[in-house]
């Protein structure tokens, strides 16, 4: 009976063998099919995108805790002295505005008297004629 489970043992030693190696087999296939997977060019955008869109989001988070904390911080300065914060943001407007307003004040003041016609003065010179320019269009020269 020895003979025989030694005959036996050897065999059903090749068989557990045989029957491990297509066991380590599929599980090799199934690793080699995740990885196919994951390695594939549309899985890796995917994943990417994915990984771009959380740190984006946790961004903008970020940024809307540190705004909302600069403007209570500023409603609070505005509360506190609001001379001050009067001023400063007349003088944001002023300087956002500052063309228009030069042009404004050029207009004020300048001389409309003009008009765009040269006029010349007779010192010598008959009443029957009247010498007068066309007119020029442009700034006049101030005398």
């Amino acid at each position: 009976m020895n003979k025989k489970r030694a005959a036996q043992g050897p065999a059903m030693q090749l068989e557990r063998a045989q029957y491990e190696v297509e066991q380590a087999k599929k599980r090799f296939a199934s690793t080699m099919g995740a990885l196919q997977h994951r390695l594939k060019p549309g899985t890796l955008v995917n994943n990417a995108w994915e990984g771009v869109r959380e740190k984006s989001s946790e961004a903008a988070d970020e940024a809307l805790h540190a705004v909302n904390g600069l403007a209570d911080g500023a409603v609070q300065a505005a509360r506190t002295r609001p001379v001050a914060a009067s001023g400063i943001a007349a003088a944001a407007l002023l300087f956002l505005g500052r063309g228009q307003l030069r042009r404004a004040a050029s207009w004020m003041f300048m001389r409309r008297e003009d008009k765009g016609i040269v006029r010349t003065k007779l010192v010598n010179g008959d009443e029957n004629y009247d010498l007068t320019a066309p007119t020029v269009p442009g700034r006049t020269i101030k005398e």
